[in-house]
């Protein structure tokens, strides 16, 4: 009998783990990621990862921005990195940004910033 409480402990923890390894990263699966706009780039002396993603025949572009260290950041943070990224290279009308379209995980670590253009 104590075996089998053993085991259901460590299937109902693993299940609470995974759970909460969800929840650090945005789920991206509905959208359509453009390799050759992935960039690491430097602003305000912090490092930063985008990767660039868009939902076929819809215009808003999907940036998602993750500061290399790790730390947490603000929309206003991960939006100043985006916008000025994807300008030049996905738009050929004016830029409007989408706050509507913006989500973070949890743990504010990645962003996905809502551009239109």
């Amino acid at each position: 009998m104590k075996t089998i409480s053993t085991c259901l402990s460590t299937m109902l923890m693993g299940s609470l783990l995974a759970g909460c390894a969800t929840q650090d990263a945005l789920d991206t699966s509905r959208l359509t990621r453009f390799d050759e706009y992935h960039a690491n780039l430097e602003s305000q002396g912090a490092r930063y990862t985008l990767d660039s993603y868009i939902i076929p025949f819809q215009n808003p572009f999907y940036i998602s921005v993750q500061r290399d260290d790790g730390k947490p950041l603000s929309v206003n943070e991960a939006a100043a990195v985006a916008q000025p990224y994807i300008e030049p290279r996905g738009c050929t009308a004016p830029v409007v940004r989408r706050a509507d379209l913006d989500r973070s995980n949890a743990a504010k670590t990645q962003w996905l910033i809502g551009i239109e253009c």
